[in-house]
């Protein structure tokens, strides 16, 4: 695989993450790329949740990402 572009889909040892930096990017280090990978415990603001979560990103080096497979794309 090519090294991952921002906002790509991949996969990082059977987790689907997004690509949220690259290289390219001054806080992400070199032949790296920013993952993050989601948050299971958010809980939507119209359900009861309060909303202003941060983000946790993880720094891993590009080699150890597969491209997803194509998302099921719901409207």
């Amino acid at each position: 695989m090519e090294a991952p572009e921002r906002g790509q889909l991949v996969e990082l040892d059977g987790l689907l993450a997004a690509v949220v930096g690259t290289d390219e990017d001054a806080w992400v280090p070199e032949d790296h790329v920013a993952l993050w990978f989601g948050d299971p415990r958010g809980v939507r603001v119209s359900q009861g949740g309060s909303g202003g979560l941060h983000p946790e990103v993880w720094t891993v080096p590009a080699e150890y990402c597969v491209a997803a497979a194509e998302p099921v794309v719901r409207h």
